[in-house]
Formats: structure tokens, sequence, C-alpha cells
């Protein structure tokens, strides 16, 4: 859980709290994904029609949060998880009904280097991977979120992006979460869009009305759930952390 200009109720509240300390962060984010407490607007999945035994592509899964609502909630048949650290990559291996993929996706195969906040606890580093980033003056940014910046510093690695041309499995649902790429995500997965046309679940960020006219080519439309509400809205509230972009026929069954 990084910060959220949107994010409100039981995660924005915890958020405030873990963000006071890295290292309150780094145990907490460690524990929540033992609860069910995850982001409110993804329960508009339960309203829109999507068949049983589903399959799912996870860009960004981290250390399974989604994967916990998804299996809790919808009639799955597979998660694919595109998640590139290895530590969430082990964990993610040990959730039914998921396939890791250990890499991240673009539009181009490439390999790229990343930053993240790393806390100095004794003589282990923390690494703060739900923070990761492509750009390290937006990583400095980030870093401001603590109130404590002791032991506090950038670190880097190297990050490998391939282009997805196909799958062995038709896609029924995508969920896209990787700190404002969202845009180049999408362009990776271009081809399996289009092909399958699945519901996606896109993480809000500046990219978005570029995503929703790339995404209108092919028939989609935009849309946001409203917790308060409990429906669909084309205006966004403050409940939403997300975008849906969605075709007719996912919302043909909404009851």
């Amino acid at each position: 859980m990084r910060k959220s200009s949107t994010n409100i109720g039981i995660i924005g509240f915890l958020e405030k709290i873990i963000r006071v300390h890295p290292l309150v962060y780094w145990v907490l984010r460690s524990l929540i994904r033992y609860t069910n407490i995850f982001e409110k607007d993804f329960d508009g999945l339960k309203k829109i029609y999507l068949k049983n035994n589903i399959n799912i592509i996870d860009v960004g899964a981290s250390d399974g949060l989604a994967v916990k609502f998804f299996l809790n909630n919808l009639s799955v048949n597979k998660v694919i998880c595109f998640e590139p650290y290895k530590v969430y990559i082990n964990i993610l291996k040990k959730q039914k009904k998921v396939i890791v993929k250990p890499f991240a996706i673009g539009n181009s195969n490439i390999k790229t280097k990343i930053f993240f906040p790393r806390y100095k606890f004794f003589n282990r580093n923390l690494d703060l991977m739900t923070y990761a980033h492509y750009d390290h003056s937006l990583m400095q940014h980030f870093i401001k979120d603590f109130k404590f910046r002791s032991n506090l510093s950038i670190g880097s690695g190297y990050l490998k992006i391939k282009k997805i041309k196909k799958l062995s499995h038709k896609i029924d649902l995508i969920k896209i979460d990787t700190n404002g790429y969202e845009l180049t995500v999408i362009k990776g997965l271009y081809n399996i869009i289009n092909k399958d046309r699945p519901a996606l679940i896109v993480e809000i960020n500046k990219d978005r009305e570029i995503i929703a006219k790339l995404l209108k080519n092919i028939g989609y439309f935009g849309c946001y759930y409203s917790v308060q509400l409990n429906k669909f809205t084309k205006k966004m509230d403050v409940n939403c952390t997300n975008k849906y972009f969605l075709q007719k026929k996912h919302l043909n069954y909404i009851k």
C-alpha cells in the first residue's frame, strides 16, 4: 500500500498510521495480507458479469492482497500474476490457483532501473517494494511520506520487462496496479485485451484519460464504482482508487 490521495475508510486510516515510521509500515504491511482488508471499490467486481471459472491477469501482484480478494469473492480458474520481486514471488507461489510470471509488463522487452525506499534496521535492509518506481526524483518525494526518515535511503535494482503477445488462457479480468505505469502495461497487453475483451480494473493515475481513449477504440467505456452509492457511476468520488474499463457485456447482467 503506497500513498494515494483517494484512499479513505479503513485502508486510508491505516495508511496514515503506518506511514509514520518505515519500520511500522514494513511490519504492518507484512501483517495485512493475513486479513481481509482491501480497497473497497474492488467490490464492483461482484456486480459485473464474469462467468464461472474465470482467468485473471494481476499485474503488480505484490504480496497477493488482490489475489486473496479474487479467490474469496469470484469463481476463479487461474490468476496469472506478473510480479518481479523475489520475496513476493515466493509468497504468491504459496497461493492456490496462481501462476507466477517473474517479470513486469511493458510495450517492449527491456531491462530498466527501479528505485525504492530502503530502511536500515540494525544490519538488515528492509526494502519497501510497494513504493518501487522508475523515477528517482519521485522516489525522493515518496520518502517524504514518512514522518521519521532516519536510516531511510533510496535503494535500487533492475527490472525485467516483457511485452506479452499471447497466453495459453483466455483472459476474463485484468487488474493493473503499477505505481503510475498502467498505460505502459496496457500497451504491453493490448493484443490480449483486443482478442479476449476482459474487464479491467486499473489504478487511477495521471494517464487515465489517455488509457480511456486507447481502450475506447476497441469498445471499452470507463466508469467508477461508488462504495457510498453501491453502483457504477461516470463520476469519480472520494472512494475511488481504481477505474473500471468495461464492455457492454459486463453490464448487461448487473442486478
